[in-house]
Parts: C-alpha cells; sequence; structure tokens
C-alpha cells in the first residue's frame, strides 16, 4: 500500500486525527490476525464476510486494505460521526495524574439524544462492545458490528495520545513541525500517522511487510501478551505514563504540564507550542519509534488474546 501525501497531510494537520492512522490500525490487525486460534478466525473471517461493510461508506485509507480484517481496522474512524460514537476512541486522563480512577475521566455507555455523540469513553466503549462480541444471544449482525469495534478500539488505546491530554485535546492543539516540513502538524497526527509514515518511506515498507517484522521482533515477548490477563483499564494506565516518559517529555523544548482540571484550553495550548517551535525530528522519532513498534505489536497480540477468548 502506497502512502498517499495528501492523505498523510490531511492526517497530520486535522484537529481530529484518527488513533494510529491507516497504516497503524492496519498493522495490529495484521499482526492479530497471525495468533487467533483455529477458532476464532473462523468465525473472525465468517462474521466480516456476511456483514461486509458497506460499499457506500466513504473510506478515509485509500485504497482499502485488501486483508478482510485489516479492512475491517479502520471502520470505527469512517463511521464515528454517522454512529455518534466520537467519544468512544479516547480518554483524557491528564499529565501529572498518577493511579488515575479512570471512571473520572470517562462515562458509562449511552443512548444518544438530540442527534449529539453517545456518551462513553475508549474504556467502556470498548467493553461495551466486547460484551456483545462474546454474547452468542445476539445477533450475527450486531456481533459483527461489535467486532469492527473491538479490533478498532484495542488498538487505539495503544496509542497513548487516546489516553491522555495537556488540556491540548489529547495532542491535537500542541502545534508542531513535522520533519522540518514548514506547514504546520499537531503532536497528535505526527503520533497517529507522521511518525509511522515516515519511517514505512525511510525503510520501503508496507503495513503488511511492517507488521510481518514486528511478529518476528516480539516473537518471544508477545507470548505474554497473547496469554495475559485481559485488563481494558490497566492497558489504558500504560499508554497514559508512555505519554508522558516518551510522548510529551521528548519533546525539545519542552512543553509545561498543564493544569489538571479548568486550564486554558485548545487555543492557549496552541499558541503556547506554537511559540516553543517544537520539531518532531529525527533525533525525537529515535526515541517514539522503539516505543510506536512496541505499542503496536502489544496491541496486535493482545487483541488476538481478546478475540480468543471471544469466540
Amino acid at each position: 500500500m502506497k502512502l498517499l501525501p495528501a492523505i498523510l497531510l490531511a492526517a497530520v494537520t486535522s484537529s481530529s486525527a484518527f488513533g494510529w492512522g491507516c497504516e497503524g490500525h492496519q498493522i495490529v490487525a495484521l499482526v492479530a490476525s497471525r495468533h487467533l486460534t483455529t477458532e476464532a478466525r473462523a468465525e473472525v473471517y465468517q462474521l466480516l464476510k456476511d456483514h461486509p461493510i458497506d460499499p457506500a461508506l466513504s473510506r478515509f485509507c485509500q485504497p482499502p486494505a485488501t486483508e478482510p480484517m485489516a479492512d475491517a481496522a479502520t471502520w470505527a474512524d469512517d463511521s464515528k460521526r454517522s454512529e455518534k460514537t466520537g467519544p468512544w476512541h479516547y480518554m483524557d486522563i491528564p499529565r501529572g495524574v498518577e493511579h488515575a480512577d479512570l471512571m473520572k475521566y470517562c462515562e458509562p455507555v449511552g443512548d444518544s439524544k438530540d442527534g449529539k455523540d453517545r456518551p462513553g469513553c475508549v474504556l467502556t466503549g470498548l467493553q461495551y462492545e466486547f460484551d456483545i462480541l462474546r454474547d452468542r444471544s445476539r445477533s450475527s449482525a450486531e456481533r459483527a458490528t461489535a467486532l469492527l469495534y473491538v479490533i478498532h478500539f484495542v488498538g487505539d488505546l495503544h496509542q497513548p495520545l487516546h489516553t491522555t491530554t495537556n488540556d491540548d485535546q489529547g495532542g491535537n492543539c500542541t502545534s508542531v513541525t513535522l520533519f522540518e516540513d514548514p506547514k504546520r502538524a499537531n503532536l497528535h497526527g505526527a503520533w497517529d500517522y507522521g511518525i509511522i509514515a515516515h519511517y514505512l518511506k525511510q525503510n520501503n515498507q508496507t503495513p503488511e511487510q511492517m507488521a510481518a517484522q514486528l511478529d518476528r521482533r516480539y516473537q518471544s515477548k508477545g507470548q505474554n501478551w497473547l496469554h495475559g490477563p485481559i485488563d481494558f483499564g490497566e492497558w489504558i494506565r500504560e499508554g497514559h505514563q508512555i505519554a508522558e516518559k516518551v510522548t510529551y517529555n521528548q519533546l525539545r523544548p519542552k512543553l509545561p504540564v498543564a493544569p489538571a482540571a479548568n486550564g486554558p484550553g485548545c487555543a492557549a495550548e496552541r499558541e503556547k507550542s506554537t511559540a516553543l517551535k517544537i520539531d518532531i525530528d529525527s533525533r525525537y522519532a529515535a526515541a517514539a519509534m522503539p516505543v510506536i513498534d512496541k505499542q503496536l505489536a502489544k496491541a496486535g497480540y493482545r487483541l488476538a488474546d481478546v478475540l480468543n477468548s471471544a469466540f
């Protein structure tokens, strides 16, 4: 799959960038597909075959992935407006908060009212859909939709900026330059797309090749992730710690920790970060890419574990 420059530019400059972007979500799904049990594999691919994604749905990732799980991995971003599930993709735990009571930063899943987004967050949204997926009294159509959400949300919660904020909407309001490109980008988009795309281009790799490489590299550690406890909350806390130690801490110049509550908000954080002239450069990428590698691999193995347990 070749990266289209226009897609990359739209992603890293958008204020609502997609979690992990096309390549990242596809890599997670491709790693997971290698570790499904025979039973889980049969059911996963049958559900995807019996309930294909609506061909009328506008798909951001072009061309669509040919592998069914990889294609399914990005549906939840394409449909979040129509499904009213935008808040399900993230949890804004402030920087500096340790041992967080996660539900302080999340709402239980509920119904849309007056056309507004449904309440919830990545923790409760994932749990809600996971429960549907493993409930065999549900229709196959309901379980197929739940499968699409589970594939996506396990990926989302391993992107550190989907579980952390610096009063900047998970990095969306932290202005940066990306590898000296004069066009402004944002930190969230850099982690979703920019750094991964830069790596793939430098190494002349496709998402399929990168997934295979990560699977080989983490084969030993992967067994622990594949057979570990399924604990969505703990996985979120891991990502939050990574955001503090790497995503924000490696920025140069340093970005101050914003107030945990009632901060000045997006415009002020964008202005502050713009004045600092932060560049996502080769030094930053060298610190970030090993973490991104590990999070993608970890998400893939854990997704396989989640699906194996569901089926």
